[in-house]
C-alpha cells in the first residue's frame, strides 16, 4: 500500500486544517467528506474532489482510516466502531468526555490492532519540536520551573449548541483547550505526579455549564520540577496567543505567539537573550485551501507513515490519555482545597 484511503468524519471548523492537511499530504487519499450535515459534507468533498456522505458507517469497508472531527460526545462510540471494521483511527482532542470513555478507545484500538492517534497538533509543529529538543537534549540544564499561558475569546453568542449541555461536554476551557499546553508541559519536563487548579465562570458559565471558562493549574512534575499554566476563553483583549516558558540551569526558553502572527522561539543564557527561530506570515506562504494555516501538515504525514510502516503514533492512546487523567485530578483536587498525588487519585477511582 502506497497510499492510504481516508474519510474524513465531521466537517465542522476544524477539519478545515485536516482537508488542508491531507491535501498536501501525497500518500493520503481522501475518498469520503462525511457530515450529517449535507452541505457541510458536499463544501469539503468539492475542495478535495472526493465523494461525501451523511452515514459514516456505510463507507467503512471503502477506507483505510478515518480521521474523526466531531464533537467529542461522538469520539468513543465513532473510534470503536471504526476499530471494529478494522479501520486506523485518528481523532480530535480531547479523545473523550471522561477518562473511562478514553479507555475504551483504548482497549477497542488495541484489540482490533489498529493504529490510534489523538491530534495533539502542537507535537507536530516545528517550534515545539525545537522546544522539546532544548528540553530534552540537556541544553537548558537541569529544568526547576515552567509556565504556560494561553488566551482567547469564546463570545457567548457563538457557542457550538453541543458545548451547552453537561451530557455532550461535560467540561470547561482546561480540558477541552488547555489539555494541548497540559501535555506540552508533561512533554518537555515530565511526568505530571501532583496537581491542582482552580477556576472560575463569570463569562460562559450559563452557556457552558460543564466546567470553567477561565483557570489556573498548578503542578509538579517526576524530577521535582514546578510549572503552573492559565488559561482562558474569556479574555476579549488578550495580550498574546500561546506564550510557553521552560526555565532549566544552564538556559531558559521562550515560545510565544505573537498577535501579529508572528512565531517566535528565544533561548536567554550566559550571552543573552536570542532568537532561535521564527515563523513570520508576512514572508511566507501560511495559507490554504479554505484560508487556513498551515498547521496540521506534520501531523497527518505523521499519521500516514504510521500506517504504512506500522508504528506506533508520538500521540497514541495512551499517551494521550494522560493530560486528561492530570487534568481531571487537578480539577478534583481544587474542589477539595489541596494538591492531588496523580497516581492516588486515579487509584482511588479504581
Amino acid at each position: 500500500m502506497d497510499k492510504v484511503r481516508i474519510a474524513i468524519i465531521g466537517c465542522g471548523g476544524i477539519s478545515r486544517a485536516h482537508v488542508n492537511a491531507h491535501m498536501a499530504e501525497p500518500r493520503s487519499d481522501v475518498i469520503y467528506c462525511v457530515d450529517t450535515n449535507e452541505a457541510m459534507a458536499r463544501e469539503k468533498a468539492e475542495a478535495i474532489g472526493c465523494k461525501w456522505h451523511t452515514d459514516y458507517e456505510a463507507i467503512l469497508d471503502e477506507v483505510d482510516a478515518v480521521d474523526i472531527c466531531t464533537p467529542v460526545h461522538l469520539h468513543a462510540p465513532m473510534t470503536i466502531r471504526a476499530a471494529e471494521a478494522g479501520k486506523h483511527v485518528m481523532c480530535e482532542k480531547i479523545m473523550a468526555r471522561t477518562i473511562e470513555e478514553a479507555e475504551t478507545m483504548i482497549e477497542a484500538t488495541d484489540r482490533a490492532g489498529v493504529i490510534f492517534m489523538v491530534a495533539f497538533v502542537l507535537r507536530y509543529r516545528p517550534e515545539f519540536q525545537k522546544l522539546h529538543e532544548m528540553c530534552v537534549s540537556g541544553e537548558l540544564g537541569l529544568i526547576h520551573q515552567a509556565f504556560c499561558s494561553t488566551h482567547m475569546f469564546m463570545a457567548p453568542e457563538g457557542v457550538k449548541p453541543w458545548r451547552t449541555t453537561v451530557e455532550e461536554f461535560p467540561m470547561g476551557a482546561l480540558m477541552s483547550h488547555g489539555c494541548h499546553y497540559v501535555d506540552q508541559l508533561q512533554w518537555n519536563v515530565g511526568r505530571i505526579v501532583e496537581t491542582v487548579a482552580v477556576g472560575n465562570r463569570f463569562t460562559l458559565g450559563d452557556i457552558i455549564p460543564g466546567g470553567d471558562d477561565t483557570e489556573c493549574m498548578l503542578m509538579r512534575h517526576e524530577n521535582g520540577a514546578v510549572s503552573s499554566y492559565v488559561e482562558s476563553w474569556a479574555t476579549p483583549h488578550p495580550m498574546q496567543g500561546i506564550r510557553l516558558e521552560i526555565y532549566g540551569k544552564q538556559a531558559s526558553a521562550r515560545l510565544i505567539y505573537c498577535k501579529d502572527g508572528k512565531r517566535q522561539l528565544w533561548k536567554s543564557d550566559e550571552s543573552g537573550m536570542n532568537l532561535v527561530w521564527e515563523f513570520d506570515p508576512d514572508k511566507q506562504d501560511h495559507m490554504d485551501v479554505f484560508g487556513g494555516a498551515k498547521d496540521m501538515h506534520g501531523q497527518i504525514e505523521h499519521f500516514i507513515e504510521c500506517i504504512l510502516d506500522g508504528k506506533q503514533p508520538l500521540t497514541h492512546g495512551r499517551e494521550a490519555i494522560r493530560p486528561m487523567q492530570a487534568i481531571a485530578c487537578a480539577t478534583a483536587a481544587g474542589e477539595d482545597h489541596t494538591m492531588y498525588n496523580v497516581d492516588e487519585w486515579l487509584a482511588g477511582r479504581e
